[in-house]
């Protein structure tokens, strides 16, 4: 599929060390930890409790993503303590964008950044 797509070829909704692994092994560029904010499985384990082993197994393989309840600059810091390429930010995005259009989606970047220092 990679080969036919022809771009970075990214998997979201892993959650299982081994499909990582089965990622890794099939030429994905990258994976992105996910349970798809709890939506799609009742029930299903939150993507903190799943990030680390996941990105311990093919770390250095693939760029490993974290998806999930990044709502705040504080949300941001134990996922960079998990030694992750990257976040990724839905929700807050959403809130801004129909709060004040593009100049509310500048304000949460701000915000985000902010706190993340502080």
């Amino acid at each position: 599929m990679k080969e036919r797509w022809g771009g970075k070829l990214i998997l979201k909704g892993i959650l299982d060390v081994e499909d990582a692994k089965l990622a890794a092994a099939a030429g994905a560029d990258a994976i992105v930890v996910s349970n798809h904010g709890g939506r799609q499985l009742d029930g299903t384990v939150s993507t903190i409790a799943r990030c680390r082993r996941s990105s311990t197994a093919v770390g250095d393989k693939l760029e490993v993503l974290f998806d999930g309840g990044i709502q705040s600059g504080q949300d941001v810091l134990p996922r960079a303590r998990l030694r992750r390429e990257g976040t990724m930010i839905g929700k807050a995005f959403a809130w801004g964008l129909g709060a004040a259009g593009e100049a509310g989606v500048t304000m949460v970047l701000e915000i985000l950044r902010k706190e993340t220092r502080t």
